[in-house]
């Protein structure tokens, strides 16, 4: 059920400052003089100035008593007319002169009461977009628009929020009746087979239907496979889904996962056949993701073994490679002798001797490892894999996304050759023309090929234009090594793939483009004409290069070595002398309190917990529904569990709180408590002085996970097995939005996805600092054209490229830094595409981490991943540039990231449940138990706000005085207070059995 707070449904602010009066209601001349002819009287034309006001902000007309006492005064004193006695003005709002005055401001407005007429308008805009909207609000939202174009006033919000929740259920109903005509009896009873006990268990196909994928070992992969081969046997007919909108289905799917095959079977057949339709359509989409991404990370693994034998190998062959050394000086010796030439190669001979053969072999054998070309060794750790990947790609629809169709050619060819033992297999057709003559013809294009495999693939050992016969084994895992590469590169795509389709099917149309590129462009000031914007960023790049090329010498904390840049550490800010008082003040003024308490108090404030409730949205509602929400949030937000936390409240048992979670709670209503609580704690003055919120900083931190599922994974880093919590704090100290990736993700890849707040909540960031795994190239050119800065802490210089501006392009102190030119053709003839991918961005049609996925896997294909990074060199450099010049700009990029770095110890300190080790194994459960971390976080950060504000106050009565530049040294990460475990009473008369030390005979 949508609140009023979720919608646009106007209303008039709770606490009016000087400047809304003045923006809202203040009224205009042509208003005074039309009162003057239609009431006489000072209440009378006063109350007909309140209420043409209050309409034209409203669209209705409100309940005259209820309207706040600061608009009358301000308006009475902005006419200069008495303002009227209480008495006096209920006897006006009563009187039949307010109601006549009803029917002048509706002539006045020109708008229309609501009608019939008006209802039916309001019930066909929310039938039109109850098939592509699913969310109650934004139909509510759209007839709020209709029936404003219309003329006509607003119906009371709850005519409204009934009729948005009857044309969802009709639409619900409807698609449920479509799928069920479309169905046969045999398919229908093949649905109802799902819900039916295998014999010998308790449990049926629904079950093994809602599993989730495990790790990523060999053994999973094959019962993905296997997965996937089970669900096309059962024949669900998921074409019955046809013309069924996306956003339709994902809500089907996600009620029907919650649900248990006894719960299936008791609802209405029809309902039940699309919830189970939808269902394997999601799971069979998301089997095919499983799919690709654990033959990703086993062909990572394979690579990386393959590196680390390479290593071995030559730490093993070392004194052959010394022998090889030792024989190359002797030769190098005899050559310098002095005497004829036959005098020094009989010389040369004598050091050979009769290794002449081998001395060959052994250097051509060195020389083929040079450069760390591991691939010859990859063989002997994919063969475990060979069955299993060709099962795979037998049945795996893989696409070209352009015109390029190579590697799906070499897959039909493979598979050709699966059977075939012979280690070289020809790849061209010859013909005999005439005795000495043949015509060869190519079987395969093999442009795609790599040049670091052709000495392992081809006989040769070099890149040929038609080699004839390719090495079979290696030719398998260069091939498989290929598709993956080209798969997060998007030049390849799985058809009925979620995380692997074709985003180009993402991307908004070119007429949408053009119809909407100056309004983006003007939004994220840049030039819609690639020939200015190239202009402009030429010159903005080449002034920033000379103004830190002239400060340079003076700038004392820089300096070049070897072509390198050198950064000291900036320097510690002085704390202001009366801080520790103050501090010591609100440490004292802090009051005990558990987390339970904070969860209440907060949702006593804000009613947080209304955006929970039933998933199908028509269940029956529970009993006490605030209490249990709290319980599950405190549950599962500090990784209690059910049955610990049914222990120490001892009041739901454990199996009433896992429904709750299950039945009642989704990611999508975790997310938004959390944008309301934010957008609530944005009302407070004390985070102004910690920032304006126009700053926020990324960073993640390990959260230990159980092996066995598909995003747990062995981080580097952090060490151990676990999945990356991904924040992104404000610079006013609240989290704004929470992600969980896997370990071996570049983290980078999902710092824009903060975008997807956009709209939703009040604070908004325009430049976002985060550590060097912040930050790459594509993600520097993408976030250019979205209208945010990033600014990232980066370390490791050295591995980082500047480039120059022009060739022309001469610097006096920085010049070294530089080690190539920027192609701005590159960019300006793509310019039009990158704008494309980010309008679709900003239009909700594709997240930035889906995208920068594709960008952040290099290809010689891909045109946009080159467009893209040559824009982010551009941004990048220019960044860097500032970085170098402004110790003012590192100061800050080190304190916004140090928040960030706050917030994880923060939020784990609240996790304080089940050793802080998330036990769930579904991907699903495990994002819901970081939202639900993030909203326990974020009620804390709101009371410890409120807290301190409260405590500043009494300092203040109590005579004390503070400077306002203390107060940016606080932080709401306060925790001394805070009692996570609950309270326990020691019962010294409490009376235990007596010890049993000695256990009874046996008979």
């Amino acid at each position: 059920m949508p609140s009023i707070q979720d919608t646009i449904y106007p209303r008039i602010k709770s606490s009016l400052t000087e400047q809304d009066l003045q923006e809202v209601y203040t009224p205009r001349r042509e208003e005074i003089e039309w009162t003057d002819t239609k009431s006489r009287g000072n209440i009378q034309q006063l109350g007909l100035l309140v209420l043409i006001k209050t309409v034209q902000k409203l669209g209705f007309f409100p309940r005259m008593l209820d309207i706040p006492q600061t608009i009358i005064e301000y308006i009475a004193s902005r006419v200069q007319l008495p303002l009227p006695s209480k008495e006096d003005w209920i006897a006006y709002c009563e009187s039949r002169t307010c109601a006549r005055h009803y029917r002048f401001v509706r002539d006045y407005l020109q708008i229309r009461p609501f009608n019939e007429q008006a209802r039916q308008f309001m019930i066909n805009t929310m039938d039109k977009l109850s098939l592509s909207k699913d969310e109650p609000a934004d139909l509510v939202n759209a007839a709020i628009d209709e029936l404003i174009r219309q003329c006509y006033e607003l119906p009371v919000y709850n005519t409204l929020k009934e009729a948005a929740n009857e044309v969802r259920k009709k639409s619900y109903r409807v698609i449920y009746e479509q799928i069920n005509v479309r169905l046969s009896e045999e398919q229908k009873e093949t649905i109802n087979e799902l819900f039916q006990s295998t014999e010998g268990t308790t449990y049926s196909l629904w079950n093994t239907l809602k599993e989730d994928a495990k790790s990523a070992k060999l053994s999973y992969l094959k019962d993905l496979i296997a997965h996937r081969d089970w669900l096309k046997q059962q024949q669900i007919p998921c074409e019955a889904l046809k013309e069924i909108p996306i956003i339709k289905i994902t809500q089907m799917a996600a009620e029907a996962k919650t649900l248990d095959a006894g719960r299936m079977m008791k609802m209405k057949a029809d309902k039940r056949y699309a919830l189970a339709v939808s269902l394997v359509y999601v799971q069979y989409s998301k089997v095919l993701d499983d799919i690709a991404e654990t033959m990703s990370k086993r062909m990572m693994s394979i690579h990386k073994k393959g590196r680390q034998f390479l290593k071995d190998y030559k730490e093993k062959t070392q004194k052959k490679t010394d022998s090889l050394v030792e024989t190359l000086h002797h030769l190098l010796l005899a050559y310098q002798l002095e005497g004829e030439a036959e005098e020094r190669i009989q010389a040369m001979q004598k050091v050979l001797g009769d290794r002449e053969e081998q001395v060959l072999r052994d250097c051509e054998n060195h020389l083929a490892l040079s450069g760390d070309n591991y691939f010859l060794f990859l063989w002997r750790f994919f063969k475990s894999h060979r069955s299993t990947f060709f099962k795979i790609i037998k049945s795996l629809p893989l696409r070209s996304t352009n015109q390029d169709t190579a590697i799906e050619e070499a897959v039909s060819f493979l598979l050709s050759h699966q059977y075939t033992r012979k280690e070289w297999i020809s790849v061209v057709h010859m013909e005999k023309i005439g005795p000495w003559k043949k015509e060869v013809t190519p079987l395969l294009d093999l442009s795609w090929i790599p040049d670091g495999w052709w000495r392992w693939l081809s006989r040769k050992r070099k890149k040929e234009t038609r080699p004839e016969e390719v090495n079979r084994r290696h030719f398998e895992v260069c091939l498989f090594s290929q598709i993956i590469l080209e798969l997060k590169a998007g030049n390849l795509y799985i058809e009925g793939s979620e995380k692997y389709a074709d985003y180009r099917e993402q991307l908004i149309s070119w007429e949408e483009y053009e119809k909407s590129v100056e309004e983006f462009c003007e939004q994220v000031n840049l030039s819609p004409i690639s020939t200015n914007f190239i202009q402009n960023m030429r010159k903005r790049f080449q002034k920033v290069a000379r103004q830190t090329d002239h400060s340079f010498p003076r700038n004392k904390q820089v300096r070049i070595e070897n072509g390198e840049v050198v950064i000291g550490k900036i320097k510690k800010k002085k704390l202001p002398p009366g801080l520790k008082t103050l501090e010591a003040y609100i440490a004292q003024k802090l009051e005990p309190i558990n987390v339970l308490d904070v969860l209440a108090d907060t949702e006593h404030w804000l009613n947080w917990t209304r955006f929970f409730g039933p998933i199908s949205g028509h269940e029956a509602r529970i009993e006490n529904p605030v209490e249990r929400y709290l319980v599950n949030t405190f549950c599962y937000g500090c990784n209690l569990g059910p049955t610990q936390t049914s222990r120490s409240l001892g009041e739901l048992d454990r199996k009433q709180i896992a429904r709750i979670n299950q039945y009642h709670v989704t990611n999508e209503d975790l997310d938004k408590s959390i944008r309301y609580i934010i957008n609530a704690y944005n009302q407070f003055d004390l985070p102004k002085h910690w920032g304006d919120g126009k700053r926020a900083s990324a960073d993640g931190t390990m959260w230990d996970l159980y092996e066995q599922n598909l995003l747990s994974e062995n981080h580097i880093r952090y060490g151990g097995y676990g999945g990356i919590g991904y924040y992104h704090v404000s610079d006013t100290y609240i989290a704004l939005f929470s992600n969980f990736i896997p370990c071996g993700v570049w983290e980078g890849i999902h710092i824009l996805d903060i975008l997807m707040n956009e709209g939703k909540v009040d604070i908004q960031p325009e430049i976002l600092y985060s550590d060097t795994q912040g930050q790459s190239v594509t993600v520097f050119g993408l976030s250019a054209l979205l209208g945010i800065q990033l600014m990232p802490r980066i370390r490791n210089w050295k591995d980082l490229k500047m480039f120059c501006p022009t060739k022309e392009d001469v610097y006096e102190n920085i010049d070294e830094l530089f080690s190539d030119e920027i192609d701005w053709k590159l960019i300006e003839d793509h310019y039009e595409d990158m704008l494309r991918v980010a309008m679709s961005i900003k239009a909700g049609k594709i997240t930035p981490s889906i995208i920068l996925n594709k960008l952040g896997t290099y290809s010689q294909k891909n045109i946009l991943y080159k467009a893209f990074r040559e824009l982010g060199r551009v941004i990048r450099t220019l960044f860097l540039l500032q970085y170098m010049a402004d110790e003012d700009l590192r100061s800050t990029i080190q304190s916004a990231t140090n928040k960030s770095e706050a917030f994880n110890g923060f939020t784990k300190w609240l996790f304080f449940g089940g050793l802080g080790i998330i036990a769930e194994n579904d991907r699903e459960k495990q994002r819901k138990v970081i939202k639900y971390n993030h909203l326990v976080a974020n009620c804390l950060i709101f009371y410890n706000v409120f807290a301190l504000s409260r405590i500043l106050q009494d300092y203040i009565i109590e005579g004390n005085e503070y400077e306002e530049e203390w107060l940016s040294y606080l932080s709401p990460y306060v925790t001394a207070h805070v009692n996570r475990f609950g309270k326990y009473n020691i019962d010294l008369d409490r009376n235990p059995p007596v010890l049993p030390f000695e256990l009874p005979t046996a008979k």
